[in-house]
């Protein structure tokens, strides 16, 4: 009786497994809305659904102070994310100011805040279309809203395994009066095979997942008016990120005790990579009216690559590249100066301080010949902030660029005035030109996955199930070469065989690299450091790779220099802000309240 009262408890403060569907709609007595007028007809049936895309945030853009760049590629002052997350207090990010933060604050929440109460809502619309209740739908319709239900119910428990490990996985509605038995750790049996913990929990996404892309359209009827709605081609994509993770070090190590990648998941998810390429090479010019046409790999050219994540006319950002996002209602002045500024910004440009690139990360983008950023070159006119990988002015302002009225001074004085932490402005969320006074209509959005991802994701699986870069696995076309040549062409960067001399024999220092990594391991994965930053992805890399730790304890450096008589002069690296990585923070800290839940939810090691 006290397990079965603490659930009760438990689910009263908002996880809504157990409450009734009036609960959840909180219709009042007199509205005597029945079930019939909402689920009897396809809009007001997608009406209810739709609360799964309200439910997801940004994750860049979810409260105040708040970003994934939680891996050390960022720095930021005291009382923000970047901030908690580099010294490892987790707990910070989930009671405070982060994307798990389930407190009741203002500022508080991010999708996992709501991943119950939307897991009830996909679970409630796939047993409503069992049933004859749902009359006024055609055949596709009735396609897409089981489509969309399965989508969000794989997305939510990818998304909130990656984070914090184990859960079990919530396939239907739960009554107040069934005894539960609800168990952090499990085994589910698929085709001779017994898939364990986080393993489980991935396997049985991939099956939604995979559902899912049976039954959505790749390209949306209206899709000005349905961007945003999951694609087949968002579903196979995050079959293969669920498979990708699934087959990982940290993932693999928790199922089976063995800390290195599993070859056959590794070649399941390049075989899911190979799906969304074909798709999206089927669609390619049949984009939402005003969006740029993706190139023949389905990426966005280079002249709009910047509308993949921000804009200034009031447009929703975003092209075919980006498989999936949440969507943005917030444009102009107030999105500048507060929602963007809270989280990548520098004061003297937006009007808040939030995160700055740590040196070493801002080191990973080349030369534009492909050779890596040395630090020696800190002092060279000609290589420290030009002749770089042209990801690196996409992404950073640099002291004396010019944006809009005002020239970017971080030398010295000017530095220490504008609160700077590092001499660099992260600005790939940014149209050119976008300031406080320059705000427009300027908005911006952070991809969940994007095409960029789905190649590199490829490339990782093929190198490290077969050991070669040149290779092409039965079944497949490209070689893990070939995948990474695709992301690097868009950039102008050299391919593969022209830069992997430089990554031979050098290993970054204060990085997450081992001397003993083979070179194109150290590549790719510094690929998809550049082209995937501040997109929330390398904190998940580092984990899934468990290598977080091999930089614990080595503090996040800033670049300074000063200016006298107009030159720049006395360049040296500090140490600016500690950063701390132990094995407890591969998995986030479940909620106190979450492990009282039942008996079988222990918490995390180490928390």
């Amino acid at each position: 009786m006290k397990r079965y009262l603490s659930k009760i408890v438990f689910l009263l403060f908002g996880f809504l497994l157990l409450s009734g569907c009036e609960d959840y709609l909180n219709i009042p007595p007199e509205a005597a809305i029945s079930e019939d007028e909402i689920f009897g007809s396809y809009n007001s049936f997608q009406g209810f659904q739709d609360k799964l895309l309200k439910n997801l945030h940004d994750y860049n853009r979810h409260g105040a102070r708040v970003t994934t760049a939680l891996g050390g590629e960022a720095m930021s002052p005291t009382g923000q994310s970047v901030y908690n997350a580099n010294l490892g207090n987790y707990w910070y990010l989930l009671n405070n100011r982060g994307i798990w933060a389930t407190a009741e604050l203002n500022f508080a929440g991010g999708f996992y805040q709501y991943i119950w109460e939307s897991l009830r809502i996909a679970n409630m619309s796939l047993e409503k279309l069992e049933t004859d209740i749902l009359r006024n739908a055609t055949a596709s319709q009735r396609d897409w809203l089981k489509g969309q239900a399965l989508f969000h119910r794989g997305f939510l428990h990818y998304e909130f395994s990656r984070a914090f490990g184990s859960i079990p996985y919530i396939d239907r509605v739960y009554s107040a009066e069934e005894e539960q038995n609800m168990k952090r750790f499990w085994s589910y049996e698929k085709d001779g095979r017994t898939y364990r913990n986080t393993q489980a929990v991935m396997e049985r996404a991939v099956e939604d997942f995979e559902a899912a892309a049976e039954l959505l359209p790749s390209v949306w009827p209206s899709p000005n008016i349905n961007w945003g709605r999951p694609t087949k081609q968002a579903a196979l994509g995050f079959k293969a990120k669920a498979l990708q993770f699934s087959a990982s070090p940290l993932f693999n190590e928790d199922a089976t005790g063995n800390a290195e990648y599993d070859n056959e998941l590794l070649l399941r998810s390049a075989k899911a990579c190979q799906e969304v390429i074909e798709v999206m090479r089927s669609i390619v010019g049949r984009q939402p009216a005003g969006m740029p046409q993706n190139n023949e790999h389905g990426l966005t050219p280079w002249e709009s690559f910047r509308q993949v994540f921000a804009t200034f006319d009031g447009t929703q950002p975003g092209t075919d590249e980006v498989l999936f996002s949440k969507n943005t209602a917030i444009f102009g002045p107030a999105n500048v100066r507060h929602s963007e500024a809270r989280n990548f910004s520098y004061q003297p440009i937006q009007g808040q301080n939030g995160a700055q690139g740590s040196q070493v990360y801002v080191d990973k983008f080349e030369m534009n010949d492909g050779s890596r950023y040395l630090p020696e070159y800190d002092t060279d006119d000609d290589k420290r902030w030009v002749n770089r990988d042209r990801r690196f002015k996409f992404t950073f302002y640099v002291h004396g660029d010019r944006v809009d009225d005002m020239t970017v001074n971080m030398a010295g004085s000017a530095l220490v005035a504008g609160q700077g932490l590092n001499t660099n402005v992260i600005r790939k969320f940014d149209e050119d030109n976008v300031t406080r006074n320059n705000a427009g209509q300027a908005s911006y959005v952070t991809p969940f996955l994007r095409m960029a991802d789905i190649y590199l994701t490829y490339a990782e699986a093929v190198f490290e199930s077969t050991g070669s870069y040149t290779a092409v696995p039965a079944g497949l076309q490209l070689s893990a070469a070939d995948a990474v040549n695709i992301v690097r062409a868009r950039a102008g960067q050299p391919d593969v065989a022209s830069t992997l001399q430089y990554y031979e024999n050098y290993t970054q220092p204060r990085s997450c690299e081992l001397d003993e990594d083979p070179a194109f391991r150290k590549l790719y994965r510094n690929e998809r450091a550049v082209e995937l930053a501040y997109e929330g992805v390398y904190w998940f890399d580092i984990r899934r790779w468990k290598r977080g730790q091999v930089k614990d304890g080595q503090d996040l450096q800033a670049m300074l220099f000063d200016e006298e008589n107009g030159n720049l002069v006395n360049f040296r690296r500090i140490d600016q802000q500690s950063y701390v990585f132990k094995e407890q923070h591969h998995w986030m800290p479940f909620a106190t309240s979450m492990t009282r839940f039942t008996t079988d939810w222990p918490q995390n090691p180490g928390w």
